[in-house]
């Protein structure tokens, strides 16, 4: 049996490290970055890195640990690494977000009942893995992190203190966009969002406003709505910066990457949004290298919506950091 055990063991950590080198390279792939400018200070990097090395720190204890192994508890923990690695390899293939996350949640799930179930071997006697007990905390510890992003998603607080005296500057202002009604006319969100680029150009805060956001083949783009708002309330439109064709945030934030802020050599831009809208796409942008501070519009929500909305973008969040789910 100990053969056995030490077989199954090796081969868990070869799958593992297989595992989460996919994981980085699928996270830098779909954002169109390479795997040679890792940065494992970056939050979605230190959390990958943080449960493969605890997962493997248990795996080499179990293999040094002298207890009497069951062969079903070491094959319960073997096959949800292949269930992970697979959904993972799915998860890639697939080029549409909800395919992307239904598998990428699997992968989740999997490793954490591998977390646990590899704690529970290298501390019981037993060396039994109890399957209900297992999936309970895996729900929990689940539960838990979204909470705490949920939280820091609902209290997040903008930089507009230090903009509004009028001291600070940044080399542009990036509108993120929202719905379009009417095939051309701005939503009420958009409305908002439009009205606080203008605050800060006005302002002079910024000298520029880079308008994101694409639409439905018979209506307007977000960005050109935006813009010929902007340009009735007078502003030039040679300041205008437009980008038309994406349908995510992430999609915008690479946009302004690759086409705007690194040309430019710029220093810093300001994201125009909602209030809970802006913590995880200030994640993107601290994920891209692209310094960015936060400006929230004033659209009105209430308790139920926000409550809703700062739920949704919790979900992104842990999506994005962990798979580069946009």
């Amino acid at each position: 049996m100990i053969k056995s055990k030490n077989i199954i063991l090796v081969l868990l950590i070869i799958i593992c490290s297989s595992t989460f080198l996919l994981l980085y390279y699928s996270r830098y792939y779909f954002q169109n970055l390479k795997i040679t400018g890792i940065e494992f200070h970056k939050t979605g990097n230190i959390i990958i890195f943080a449960l493969f090395c605890i997962i493997v720190v248990l795996i080499l204890a179990n293999l040094l640990s002298k207890g009497k192994y069951r062969k079903i508890s070491l094959l319960l923990v073997l096959l949800p690494s292949m269930a992970g690695l697979f959904s993972l390899i799915i998860s890639f293939l697939f080029n549409d977000k909800i395919n992307r996350i239904i598998f990428s949640s699997v992968f989740l799930l999997s490793y954490l009942f591998i977390l646990i179930s590899l704690s529970e071997l290298s501390i019981t006697k037993s060396k039994k893995v109890h399957i209900i007990k297992n999936l309970f905390i895996v729900i929990l510890i689940f539960l838990v992190g979204i909470s705490v992003i949920f939280f820091k998603t609902y209290n997040f607080t903008d930089d507009s203190e230090y903009y509004f005296p009028g001291t600070k500057k940044a080399d542009a202002g990036v509108l993120l966009g929202a719905a379009v009604w009417g095939g051309n006319r701005p939503s009420p969100v958009l409305r908002d969002r439009i009205n606080k680029a203008y605050e800060i150009y006005k302002k002079k805060i910024v000298s520029k406003l880079v308008l994101t956001g694409g639409g439905s083949p018979n209506e307007m783009s977000e960005s050109e709505v935006s813009r010929n708002e902007l340009i009735k309330y007078g502003v030039d439109k040679n300041n205008l910066i437009i980008e038309s064709f994406s349908n995510s945030t992430i999609e915008q934030i690479i946009f302004l990457r690759d086409s705007i802020y690194t040309r430019n050599n710029w220093n810093k831009v300001i994201l125009i949004s909602d209030n809970y809208h802006l913590f995880r796409a200030s994640q993107f942008c601290s994920f891209n290298n692209i310094n960015a501070d936060c400006i929230s519009a004033e659209t009105p929500h209430s308790t139920e919506g926000s409550v809703n909305y700062c739920l949704k973008e919790s979900f992104g969040i842990l999506f994005y950091w962990l798979f580069g789910i946009g």
